[in-house]
């Protein structure tokens, strides 16, 4: 005691001098360590010396002088203090014995002056010294003894009355643990025992002073701040609904993000088995903070994942249904960070939990949804954006999530209401990802684990969805068709889409109007989609009447700016949609006003786009009506004959065989006039084509010879079309042509002939061979007309001399035999006439001069 007495003087005589700092008469640390050594070596089973509350005393008085403690040696002091009190034996405070009970009360309070001192040190308190005290008291306010809990909180409450006055603290933007000191505080606020809940009470009421004044900026003015610290002063110690209000107000208006995901933390924590709180009050505490429309919150992946591991401990109903409703509303808070975390925790564990509380939830369950139909709808596949505040889901990860949540999903309304959204923004996705090359150089997914493509997780989503909506017939059909396997490659999606929307229509489908209507929208610009997606489900819902009377001129003005645009994709969906729309009376007109951009397509640089184009001039052909103008007739035709000698097979085969059903067609004597041009236009090579080497192309020429020989009136001739040979075709053609002088053939055999003369070219011996013949047997029958003609006939047969045929070769030098012999002849007829002529231009002479 006298050592600590001259500790004491010698605090008083450096408190007054100017410096102030003990260390120039004596070390200061080492009087500390000398002043702590006396409070450790004190009983702790007994109280029977005022030495412990000196001492505490005496390490008050050194804070107040310099130099200032280190703080590994001022947390020591605080430690040692604390347990030198808290572990004296229990109901001291009340004791029989007036000395032992005054005593007591005195080393209280010397303790809490201790700490006072430590905390200030000749100036503001500083929070971090606070922060250090809290630290050490906490053990001893979870502890399993009741008298040490009561006096830890009776000692926080008396520092936080201290700290809470002063207008200014030192190291305020350090103090991170209000969360957790006022959810603790507010959860033993109803523990079963009366001292605990009492003093948590009142360390709660100063708690929330401090929040009000060092907040401020949170309170509009300063009389609403007055007015809240006096409703807090009515109600100190107030009863525990009244402290749960407040508790609620300050967790929305005074704490941060992070203090209030702590409070969260603590109160599922408190609701385990094992916890030393009253489960009841984490109950309460939870439903309230929830039951509002939750605030900003941190570390929400972290939330979950600590609630999710906590599940399995809670035992109460009450509270496992409290813990469920958390992630629901901290779902519908962050969608993203929460499903992002559910995926990261059901790859780790394999475990779909979390996803049945996520699909459980009633009220949240169509947010959810049109949520994930956001991002679905971004077709943002790039890293996602992380800030301070949220992780955006990227929109593959959006469809995995989407899977996951519609396999637990035992609703099906809320699915039925989002389904056309949900389907088309799915198949968008995909579209982008494959069709249009949105999977190239795709990056780390966060969501999608390396063993999974989001193609195919994507692809996995969409079945998912038709499933849940009750159409499991469309998954067996695509299945059955190898569907999945073809939107997965960018050569057969298109072909995939076609087969998707033919599902639909396999049977009657409720969602077809709806997702038509969305499909407009989408042409239109007016919805986020991908518009050759949309543009080929349409296309083939088309053969339904039910969506084909849906359409109305503002599609058709689309679908011509589509086939305008020269894009091959898309003008072949045209097409094919040209096509359908030709199948139904009702659209008959929409099927007319596409007509000229389906011959336009016809000359495309893109064999695609004039193969299909040829499938919809099949249609337009097929749906001709007397009501038909000639000239459509005539551009038809103008359209096919070039393909008559195209390379491609089919395209020879299908241009000869639509030909051929557009003159069968042709019937009446007034579309025969107009029309007979383009029939004689096509005879040479329809007549040449019988030699064609693909035996289809062959029959079809040979029904096109026999239309056109009805259409001319030539009976001659359609007596041998129908199974005589080319070289008997030919020569009934030349020969009906010269002998019968009908006036509307005499001009056709140059026509003939120049058309002779186009084949010589042809990649095919067969055709060029009857080429030759056909120039053979028309000079055998006509005389060549002028200089200029023969050279022309004679420059060609030459070079038809070195064919690598041949019967090719051969057949061109007999040709150029017969040339020159009726050369000569046509010679000497020539000077036979010119004699002739001067014989009688010389008699009329004589006679004059006579």
């Amino acid at each position: 005691m006298t050592f600590l007495s001259s500790v004491n003087i010698l605090c008083s005589a450096v408190k007054s001098q100017e410096h102030r700092n003990m260390d120039f008469y004596c070390n200061k640390s080492m009087l500390a360590e000398r002043v702590e050594m006396l409070i450790i070596e004190e009983p702790v089973d007994m109280l029977i010396s005022s030495l412990r509350q000196q001492a505490m005393f005496c390490i008050m008085e050194m804070s107040h002088v310099n130099p200032k403690f280190q703080p590994l040696q001022r947390m020591e002091l605080i430690q040692s203090g604390i347990f030198s009190l808290f572990s004296l034996p229990p109901n001291m405070e009340t004791d029989t014995n007036r000395e032992i009970v005054s005593l007591y009360s005195q080393t209280v309070r010397a303790l809490d002056e201790m700490l006072q001192g430590l905390m200030t040190e000749n100036e503001d308190p500083s929070m971090l010294v606070f922060i250090e005290i809290v630290e050490i008291i906490m053990p001893w306010i979870m502890s399993d003894k009741i008298f040490e809990k009561v006096r830890a909180l009776s000692t926080l409450s008396r520092q936080l009355r201290f700290i809470c006055n002063f207008p200014t603290l030192r190291h305020l933007e350090d103090f991170k643990i209000g969360g957790n000191l006022m959810g603790i505080l507010g959860l033993f606020c109803m523990d079963y025992n009366y001292e605990v809940s009492s003093w948590a009470s009142a360390a709660l009421h100063y708690c929330f002073k401090f929040f009000v004044n060092q907040r401020q900026s949170v309170l509009r003015t300063e009389e609403e701040r007055q007015r809240l610290l006096k409703n807090l002063q009515k109600d100190f110690q107030a009863n525990w609904a009244t402290s749960l209000q407040y508790i609620l107000m300050f967790f929305k208006k005074f704490l941060n993000p992070n203090e209030r995901a702590t409070i969260i933390t603590l109160c599922v924590k408190a609701m385990t088995v094992g916890s030393r709180y009253n489960t009841w009050a984490p109950v309460q505490m939870l439903e309230q903070l929830i039951n509002e429309p939750l605030p900003d919150l941190s570390k929400v992946p972290e939330l979950i994942e600590m609630i999710y591991s906590n599940l399995n401990n809670i035992k109460d109903s009450s509270a496992i249904k409290i813990a469920e409703k958390t992630i629901q509303e901290l779902a519908q808070k962050y969608p993203d960070e929460v499903m992002l975390k559910f995926l990261s925790i059901q790859d780790n564990v394999q475990d779909r939990e979390l996803w049945k509380i996520l699909a459980a939830s009633s009220k949240g369950y169509d947010n959810i949804l049109n949520h994930l139909l956001k991002r679905l709808k971004s077709l943002n596949v790039q890293d996602p954006k992380e800030s301070e505040q949220s992780v955006v889901m990227t929109s593959v990860v959006a469809g995995r999530a989407l899977n996951e949540l519609l396999l637990e999903s035992s609703s099906m309304v809320e699915v039925e209401t989002f389904y056309p959204w949900l389907y088309m923004a799915l198949l968008s996705l995909i579209s982008f990802l494959v069709f249009e090359g949105g999977s190239k150089n795709l990056p780390k997914q966060p969501g999608i684990p390396e063993w999974m493509n989001p193609v195919s997780s994507t692809i996995e989503s969409l079945k998912t969805l038709i499933s849940s909506a009750g159409y499991g017939y469309q998954v067996s059909f695509m299945q059955y068709h190898k569907t999945w396997e073809l939107l997965a490659n960018p050569e057969g999606y298109l072909e995939g889409i076609t087969l998707v929307a033919k599902s639909m229509i396999i049977r009657s489908c409720w969602h077809i109007r709806p997702i038509v209507s969305l499909i407009f929208n989408i042409l239109n610009g007016i919805e986020v989609g991908s518009s050759v997606t949309a543009l080929a489900i349409f296309t083939e819902l088309l053969r339904n009447s039910e969506v084909a009377v849906m359409t109305d001129d503002t599609i058709i003005e689309l679908l011509i700016n589509f086939v305008q645009k020269n894009e091959p994709v898309t003008q072949q969906l045209v097409l094919r949609a040209a096509g359908n729309f030709g199948m139904h009376k009702e659209t008959n007109k929409f099927f007319r006003m596409l007509q000229p951009y389906v011959l336009s397509c016809c000359y495309s640089t893109n064999s695609k786009v004039v193969t299909e184009a040829f499938l919809t001039l099949r249609c337009i052909i097929y749906n001709l009506t007397w009501t038909d103008s000639v000239i459509l007739l005539i551009e038809i035709s103008c359209a096919l004959r070039p393909f008559f000698d195209d390379e491609s097979d089919d395209l020879r085969y299908n241009s000869i065989d639509m030909f051929a059903a557009l003159l069968a067609k042709v019937k009446r004597r007034f579309l025969m006039a107009p029309f007979r041009y383009q029939v004689h236009c096509s005879l040479v090579p329809l007549m040449f084509h019988l030699q064609d080497e693909n035996i289809n192309v062959a029959h079809a020429s040979r029904d096109g010879l026999c239309h056109s020989a009805k259409i001319l009136v030539c009976p001659r001739l359609k007596s041998v079309c129908s199974n005589r040979d080319m070289f008997t075709i030919g020569r009934t053609l030349v020969s009906t042509c010269l002998f019968f002088q009908l006036e509307e053939q005499k001009d056709k055999i140059p026509w003939f002939l120049s058309q002779s003369l186009s084949y010589f070219n042809n990649p095919q011996s067969g055709i060029r061979q009857a080429a030759v013949w056909l120039t053979s047997q028309i000079i055998q029958l006509k005389d060549l007309e002028g200089e200029e003609e023969y050279q022309t006939v004679s420059s060609a047969l030459k070079h038809m001399k070195n064919d690598p045929d041949p019967a090719v070769s051969c057949l061109a030098t007999q040709t150029i035999c017969i040339l020159g012999v009726k050369r000569i002849q046509q010679r000497r007829c020539w000077h036979v006439i010119n004699f002739i002529c001067c014989r009688h231009i010389g008699k009329k002479s004589s006679q004059t001069l006579g």
